[in-house]
């Protein structure tokens, strides 16, 4: 039990800090604006190869999006979930790639694969068990639709709320809740 307490309590100190950090570069202190760009890069960066782009692409992708987020303050000052915003430009921008490339007048935002490596999730593995482990959650993952694994990425990797995933999902949060919960009892009955 504790164990979910103190996770929560670092999620809330990690959004607060995310918010301390957008205040202060919104008064102009320009190394909060590179605390910024290092606390989430890799984040977006994981995110950006999860839908499949190649990394040179990401890479420019991520810049512009940095770019678009410096040169625009005045747009940040009602902001309160910097994580989320950062994320919603990044597809934002990665979508408008993905359109340029296919030279084509997409209306809706296409269902790009959602590829996850186990290895995002490094940090909460332990060693011994490492390998044994990224196989199992690779292969659970691996029955999940492309949307379901961005879906439970979203949710329990990056830790945004539904209805931040049902934004960057463009879906309603029960729909979001909805998808999860089948995602989950799919791997549970895989798991069997």
């Amino acid at each position: 039990m504790s164990n979910i307490s103190e996770h929560d309590e670092n999620k809330k100190a990690n959004d607060e800090e995310g918010q301390f950090l957008l205040f202060s570069f919104l008064k102009g202190d320009n190394n909060a604006f590179s605390l910024i760009y290092n606390k989430y890069v890799d984040e977006l960066f994981a995110y950006g190869i999860g839908l499949g782009f190649e990394r040179e692409t990401l890479k420019d992708a991520i810049q512009d999006t940095f770019f678009k987020f410096y040169i625009n303050k005045k747009q940040l000052e009602g902001i309160t979930h910097l994580k989320y915003y950062l994320f919603r430009m990044l597809k934002n921008r990665l979508f408008d790639i993905y359109k340029s490339l296919n030279k084509e007048n997409i209306v809706e935002a296409p269902d790009l694969p959602f590829l996850i490596e186990p290895s995002v999730l490094d940090e909460l593995i332990a060693n011994e068990d490492k390998l044994a482990l990224e196989t199992e959650i690779k292969t659970l993952l691996e029955i999940l639709t492309d949307r379901q694994r961005e879906a439970v990425y979203l949710r329990f990797i990056q830790e945004m709320e539904y209805e931040e995933v049902a934004d960057l999902l463009d879906m309603t949060a029960p729909a979001v809740r909805k998808l999860i919960s089948r995602a989950i009892k799919r791997m549970r009955d895989e798991n069997i």
